[in-house]
C-alpha cells in the first residue's frame, strides 16, 4: 500500500534512511489519512539515537524536546517534526510516565506499547504499511480498541482511559468491550493525572462531533472528572445538538447546577479565563423572564452578550425559551442594536464637557440611556442623547 507522506516529512525520513538507519511515518499522522482527512502533524519513529538523529540535521532547527524519551524536534519547511528512538518503556510508577526507557532496534517492539491500534500504524516506502495489531480493521469497523491487554495499557497511563473516550467522540467510533471495561474499572486512577490534562481532553471531547456516545459510556468515570453528584441523562444527547465550543456544551451538560459546584467543575479542569466567563454566564440560570417582544429579546442580547446565540439554542433544547423567542432574538441582533455603553451615540468625555454630570454621575448618565436606548433603538444618535440627558440630570 502506498501512502502520500508530505515531501517535508519524507526528506526527513530519507535522510536518516541514507545514513544507515530505519524511519517510519508514525501514529496519529497515518489514522487521519487512512481516514480521509488532512493530517495536521506527523510524527517519525527511528532505530538511531537521539543524539544521532540531532546530528543529521544541521542544517536545520533542532529542539530537544525530550531527550531522555528519545525525542527531538526537527522543524523540516516550517513545520516541527517529532523524531522518537523505537523504545521500550519501563515501569509505570506515577501512572502517566515510565520511570525509564530502553531504546531497541526494533520497530515492533515501539508499536506494541503504543495506546490504540488506530494509533499503532507506521509506514515507510521499503516495508510498506506496517499494521501489526489490527489498527486498519479498526478504523474500517470504527472501533478504539486497546493495543494488547487493556488493563495495562490504562494502568500504565491513566490519561490513556481520557484518550479512548476522546477519540470515540472525535471520530464517532465504539470502544472495544474490553477496551470500554477496563476503562470504567480503572477510572479511579485519572485521580493521579494532573487536571490540567483531564480538564483539556474532557475539553476537546466536548467539542468534538460525535461526543453523545462517548459520554454514555462513561458512566462514573465522568464524575472521577467533574465534582458533582449526578448529571441528567438527557443532556448528553443534547449536548451533541449544541453547535457551539465546548464551554457552552458543558454549561449545558450542568446547566442549573449550584454556583459552588459550576466554580468546582472550573477550577477541576483548569479552564481558561474566557472559557470560565463563558460556562459560567451560560450555565447559572437567568431569573429574568421574556416575553415575545423586541424588547425582550434585546434585554436577553444584553444579558449574554457575544454569548447570547449559544444562550438562545442551548435554552430551547432545555425547553426553557421557546423557539419562537430565539427567532426573535436572531433577528434583534442581526440588527446590531447597541447594547453596551461603548456603542452609545454618546461617551463620558461628552458628559462631561457638557456639564451634565461629573465624578460617579457620569456612569450613572450613561447607564439611564443606554437603558432608554435598549427600550427605543432609534435613540441612539448623539443630539438625541444630549437633549435626554439633559432631561435626566436632575435626576443624578
Amino acid at each position: 500500500m502506498v501512502i502520500n507522506v508530505p515531501t517535508h516529512v519524507r526528506e526527513i525520513m530519507e535522510r536518516i534512511e541514507k545514513a544507515g538507519y530505519e524511519a517510519f511515518a508514525v501514529g496519529g499522522s497515518l489514522r487521519d489519512l487512512l481516514l480521509g482527512k488532512e493530517p495536521h502533524d506527523w510524527d517519525v519513529t527511528t532505530s538511531a539515537l537521539p543524539e544521532t538523529v540531532a546530528s543529521l540535521f544541521p542544517d536545520m532547527h533542532v529542539i530537544p524536546t525530550g531527550l531522555q524519551h528519545g525525542t527531538v524536534t526537527v522543524v523540516s519547511g516550517g513545520f516541527p517534526i517529532e523524531i522518537t528512538t523505537y523504545r521500550v518503556d519501563g515501569e509505570y510508577t506515577d501512572s502517566r510516565r515510565p520511570d525509564k526507557v530502553e531504546f531497541t532496534r526494533n520497530i515492533e517492539d515501539d508499536l506494541s506499547r503504543r495506546d490504540f491500534t488506530v494509533n499503532a500504524l507506521a509506514y515507510n516506502e521499503k516495508r510498506g504499511l506496517l499494521d501489526l495489531f489490527g489498527g486498519r480493521d479498526d478504523l474500517e469497523n470504527k472501533i478504539i480498541r486497546a493495543v494488547g491487554d487493556p488493563e495495562k495499557r490504562f494502568t500504565e497511563d491513566a490519561l490513556r482511559i481520557m484518550r479512548a473516550f476522546r477519540f470515540s467522540a472525535q471520530l464517532g467510533f465504539g470502544i472495544e468491550e474490553n477496551t470500554l471495561e477496563a476503562a470504567k474499572k480503572l477510572g479511579c486512577r485519572l485521580r493521579n493525572i494532573a487536571r490540567e490534562r483531564i480538564g483539556s481532553e474532557f475539553m476537546r471531547l466536548l467539542s468534538s462531533d460525535c461526543p453523545e456516545k462517548a459520554l454514555t459510556n462513561m458512566k462514573n468515570v465522568i464524575f472521577e472528572i467533574l465534582p458533582i453528584k449526578e448529571i441528567e441523562k438527557d443532556r448528553f444527547s443534547l449536548v451533541e445538538k449544541l453547535p457551539f465550543d465546548s464551554s457552552a456544551r458543558l454549561a449545558l451538560l450542568l446547566y442549573g447546577k449550584s454556583s459552588e459546584e459550576l466554580l468546582g467543575v472550573a477550577h477541576s479542569l483548569r479552564l481558561s479565563n474566557e472559557q470560565k466567563r463563558a460556562f459560567a454566564g451560560l450555565a447559572s440560570p437567568i431569573e429574568e423572564s421574556f416575553d415575545l417582544s423586541p424588547l425582550s429579546a434585546r434585554r436577553f442580547l444584553r444579558h449574554y452578550g457575544k454569548d447570547a446565540k449559544a444562550a438562545a439554542r442551548m435554552l430551547v433544547l432545555l425547553g426553557e425559551i421557546s423557539p419562537e423567542f430565539e427567532a426573535l432574538v436572531l433577528s434583534e441582533n442581526a440588527k446590531d442594536p447597541c447594547l453596551s455603553l461603548d456603542a452609545l451615540a454618546i461617551n463620558g468625555g461628552d458628559v462631561i464637557s457638557l456639564g451634565l454630570a461629573s465624578g460617579k454621575g457620569v456612569g450613572i448618565l450613561l447607564s439611564s440611556l443606554l437603558d432608554e436606548v435598549i427600550k427605543d433603538p432609534s435613540l441612539n444618535e448623539k443630539d438625541k442623547l444630549i437633549d435626554k440627558a439633559k432631561k435626566t440630570v436632575w435626576k443624578i
